[in-house]
């Protein structure tokens, strides 16, 4: 250093607050409790899934039973109605299920046989069909469909009568003391809440029983109509195409034309282009009549469903629990929707219910559509 110079001043120390964060004994112990606790609660529920589908599903039927009981009420005591409408309900139900299942195993048996060699003479007709593969794809196809009905489903069936006995009780409970405590438990609300509880449940379980209702007729219908075309027209596994016609209907707008690909190729596979031009004509009239008509009259009186929450569902439903899986979650969904649909048609009336944990209900002014007509509270309106 040059002599003369002087050191230059030194700077200020910058001073940096550092945040230690940790763990308090308290908070370690409330962190391991949680953590213990979610795992129990997700075996616990892994265990006890299958009681928990039972529940549901008898919920379901209870449901859409439950008007039929109170038609027989109004000439039998109640006790009787439920008893002779639970006993025809399960007997309906074992005496179609078992015709069924023989006659789609035969069915089967058939559509194992033909399917592939139809598929195979569409890729010698067309070149579309042997760019695709249909051959492979229907030969996996009708190999996992034998899987599934016959390995997966019919087999089970004799270690589930237990099952059967323990649903039939569950739903004569439900179907005696279900809106019972359905009540009960809307007045541990306080007493603004309860009205409109009360309306979007009542609203809601209605709406979707209906629709439940009208969709289960249209598959019923769709299924027999193309059954019966194809035994007429002799294509093979008449039965088990007008099945797959009937379980798909349930997908608004698409479902008959999604369900009726299996009988369209099979048709023109194995009895010509005729045969195949028919079942495609009545698939597509049904499609129309559906769109056209059947939605026009249904949905305004019970709820819009669009194709995408059917198919989301139901494929989750099958992948964790199977057929019945899709069934019951596709059903829950269609309640779900109605029961919101219901609180919207609430609150545009003006009467504004809360649900569990939501916010107080508010009076909403509004000036109703009448001539003449004044604003008022929904409590006036009430």
């Amino acid at each position: 250093m040059a002599h003369g110079d002087t050191d230059p001043p030194a700077s200020p120390v910058n001073r940096v607050r550092v945040w230690h964060a940790g763990l308090t004994p308290a908070s370690a112990l409330l962190l391991v409790g949680a953590v213990v606790a979610a795992l129990v609660l997700r075996n616990m529920f892994v265990q006890a899934h299958r009681i928990v589908g039972w529940v549901v599903a008898c919920a379901i039927v209870a449901l859409l039973i439950d008007e039929l009981v109170d038609i027989l009420g109004r000439v039998l005591p109640r006790w009787i109605s439920l008893i002779v409408v639970l006993l025809g309900v399960l007997a309906i139900v074992a005496g179609v299920t078992v015709g069924v299942a023989n006659n789609v195993l035969d069915s089967l048996d058939e559509l194992q046989t033909t399917a592939p060699k139809a598929a195979a003479e569409l890729e010698q007709r067309y070149d579309w069909a042997r760019d695709v593969g249909v051959a492979g794809r229907v030969q996996a196809f009708v190999d996992d469909l034998n899987h599934r009905i016959r390995e997966r489903a019919v087999t089970r069936v004799a270690g589930t009568v237990p099952a059967y006995i323990v649903t039939g009780i569950l739903m004569l409970f439900l179907l005696s003391y279900g809106r019972r405590y359905f009540e009960a438990l809307v007045t541990q609300f306080n007493e603004d809440r309860r009205d409109g509880i009360r309306t979007v449940a009542t609203n809601g379980a209605l709406r979707g029983r209906r629709y439940l209702l009208i969709a289960l007729a249209h598959s019923l219908a769709n299924g027999v109509l193309v059954g019966l075309l194809c035994w007429r027209l002799e294509v093979p596994a008449a039965l088990s195409l007008g099945v797959v016609v009937g379980a798909f209907t349930i997908l608004p707008l698409i479902g008959v034309l999604v369900g009726g690909v299996p009988a369209m190729l099979l048709a023109f596979g194995s009895e010509g282009a005729w045969t195949g031009v028919a079942v495609l004509v009545l698939l597509l009239v049904l499609q129309v009549v559906e769109a056209a008509i059947v939605r026009p009259l249904v949905d305004p009186r019970t709820v819009r469903l669009g194709p995408a929450a059917p198919i989301i569902v139901g494929l989750l439903g099958f992948e964790l629990y199977g057929a019945g899986g899709a069934i019951y979650g596709i059903a829950l969904t269609v309640i779900g929707l109605a029961a919101l649909d219901a609180l919207g048609r609430v609150r545009g009336d003006g009467v504004a219910p809360t649900l569990p944990g939501g916010p107080p209900a508010v009076p909403t002014d509004r000036v109703d559509g009448e001539a003449g007509a004044t604003p008022g509270t929904s409590e006036q309106r009430r």
